[in-house]
């Protein structure tokens, strides 16, 4: 339960980076191939601009265990997201 708490709190602190600059509609493609997302989930954010998909999938994120956290990390690399990853990992924990 405390890796999950350290996890929201990343998220939480760096929402507002994460939904301008996360390229929601393959990482959601990815975290659904690997069944962390729902194809409901799925559909709904890659109906959405890019911001909001962003959020969506942020908020789903932050209402699912830690496993779907560590799939999320994953795609981002896997999605050459790989400036977010490191942003999340090294200094999304800084003062947590």
């Amino acid at each position: 339960m405390q890796a999950y708490v350290i996890e929201c709190a990343v998220i939480r602190s760096q929402y507002t980076f994460l939904s301008r600059k996360l390229d929601a509609q393959p990482l959601a493609a990815y975290m659904y191939q690997r069944k962390a997302l729902t194809l409901r989930d799925l559909q709904s954010i890659q109906s959405l601009s890019s911001v909001v998909a962003a959020q969506t999938l942020l908020n789903i994120i932050l209402e699912q265990p830690d496993g779907v956290y560590l799939c999320f990390l994953d795609a981002l690399k896997r999605t050459e997201q790989q400036h977010i990853y490191q942003r999340l990992v090294e200094d999304g924990y800084k003062g947590q």
